[in-house]
């Protein structure tokens, strides 16, 4: 019975040093995790291996540039730049002729560096539209991109974005405001903010320039009021002027012609 157990305990020891049981159990690491790099900047990748004797190991993408910086029995450290767009990176090691994969996604982004506001008509009269847009020029990711819009430090309009496209893009916020009397003299700006917290610990905020808006109120004095006043009066006796020369003109032709009638009727009655 003892000598059964030992060449059972053996032969349960010789199966975990095997090269499948090896195989089985090494697993790929990359590090980070959840890569973030701005476009057009480098990016370090750490690729491992739990694998007692690695045979190969190494990782793989496309449209990268990339150098072997430092290098270990277990380990390789990657330098990769000429980063554009989103892409996947996969680092590989083979043990025992076995090869096993990891991949992690990059997430390219672009902060708003440069946020302009504009103000159309920067004076307007009480109850007409004016229209304030903000442009955020080459941003990414867009659907991470929020636009607020400001007068003073209250909020006026929040908006955000959805999109499938990974390449630098232009962010704009338009929005038609009536004019009010207390808006006369206020400060309206736009603020851009990226939040990249869904990937990593990032916030990257942008305000544009301030612009100021003017509000004319029409306002009536009394010297317009009398001015006013005079001309519609002054036309109305001007009308009445016109109606009364029409009227007695007409009246002065009917009794002229009245009179002649009648002489000539008397006339023709005598010469009979």
């Amino acid at each position: 019975m003892l000598l059964f157990s030992t060449w059972v305990l053996m032969a349960f020891l010789t199966l975990l040093s095997s090269p499948v049981a090896g195989e089985e159990l090494f697993e790929v690491r990359m590090q980070p995790e959840w890569p973030v790099v701005e476009a057009g900047k480098d990016l370090w990748i750490n690729c491992s291996t739990n694998c007692t004797y690695p045979q190969a190991g190494g990782i793989e993408t496309r449209n990268i540039k990339m150098n072997t910086q430092k290098e270990g029995t277990h380990w390789k450290l990657f330098h990769l730049s000429n980063f554009s767009e989103n892409t996947n990176i996969f680092c590989y090691f083979m043990c025992s002729n076995i090869q096993k994969r990891k991949s992690v996604s990059v997430i390219i982004y672009r902060p708003p560096e440069q946020v302009t506001l504009s103000l159309q008509p920067s004076w307007v009269i009480v109850g007409k539209n004016f229209t304030l847009t903000c442009h955020v020029p080459n941003v990414v990711p867009l659907e991470n991109l929020t636009l607020t819009l400001l007068q003073g430090t209250e909020k006026l309009y929040r908006q955000t974005f959805v999109t499938v496209s990974t390449a630098l893009q232009d962010a704009w916020l338009t929005l038609n405001v009536t004019a009010r009397r207390e808006d006369s003299k206020s400060n309206f700006s736009c603020r851009a903010e990226l939040d990249l917290r869904p990937y990593c610990e990032q916030l990257f905020s942008a305000t544009s320039q301030p612009k100021m808006l003017e509000i004319f109120e029409p306002s009536w004095n009394n010297q317009m009021l009398i001015i006013i006043i005079i001309t519609i009066l002054l036309l109305l006796v001007f009308v009445i002027s016109v109606c009364l020369c029409f009227a007695y003109g007409q009246h002065w032709r009917q009794h002229r012609t009245g009179g002649y009638g009648v002489l000539a009727a008397w006339r023709n009655y005598r010469n009979r």
